[in-house]
């Protein structure tokens, strides 16, 4: 009982800290859930714009107007959202197909900016679009730079990975390197249709 008295006379000396401790701890604590919720709300304004675009989006038929809509109300919220990098990577991809590379580069490098800052969490999507911008980078030819990419830590996709190396050194016909690849990312490959494609690219190999 006496332990509590000592609190309670404690408490009566320094009310004034008390209140003042109780006071800061509360009006922190309301900034940080306004900013949440602020962010929280942003972010699914963000995503119900995304899904709009990504609902009427079909690769045969990729509308570039609604695109941009869709980049320019989103950059609006958040310039920095991480659906802003999902809708640069189907431009990209979009522009590929049209054989417009560099375009497609430029806007993986930009999705790619927006990942630099993110968690680690996102770490799986700058893998994507690290191996999309190798193979934009092999199809012009620019393998030192190709090299230059895969030399990062891969995590989720390194089988991907060893399949760019082996596609890297089948451009320098080094052939024998390339089936090491390949036979590498065979072994931990664990798709059939992944599989498949592997098998082919070790069959076209010539010695």
């Amino acid at each position: 009982m006496n332990f509590f008295n000592k609190i309670y006379a404690w408490i009566l000396n320094n009310y004034i800290k008390v209140i003042l401790f109780i006071f800061i701890f509360g009006f922190s604590y309301a900034i940080y859930l306004y900013f949440y919720i602020t962010s929280q709300n942003k972010d699914k304004e963000a995503g119900d714009i995304y899904l709009n675009f990504y609902s009427s989006y079909t690769s045969s038929s990729f509308n570039e107007q609604d695109y941009k809509i869709a980049l320019e109300k989103i950059s609006q919220i958040d310039d920095s959202s991480i659906y802003l990098v999902m809708l640069k990577s189907i431009n990209a991809a979009d522009l590929a197909k049209k054989n417009n590379l560099q375009k497609a580069l430029t806007e993986l490098s930009n999705a790619k900016e927006i990942i630099e800052n993110k968690s680690d969490d996102y770490k799986f999507l700058k893998e994507i679009i690290n191996l999309r911008m190798v193979k934009l980078f092999i199809e012009l030819e620019e393998l030192e730079t190709a090299k230059s990419i895969l030399k990062q830590k891969f995590t989720t996709y390194q089988t991907n990975k060893l399949i760019l190396e082996g596609d890297i050194f089948t451009k320098e016909q080094k052939f024998s390197e390339a089936k090491q690849k390949y036979n590498e990312a065979l072994v931990r490959s664990e798709n059939e249709t992944q599989n498949n494609l592997i098998r082919l690219k070790i069959s076209t190999l010539t010695e």
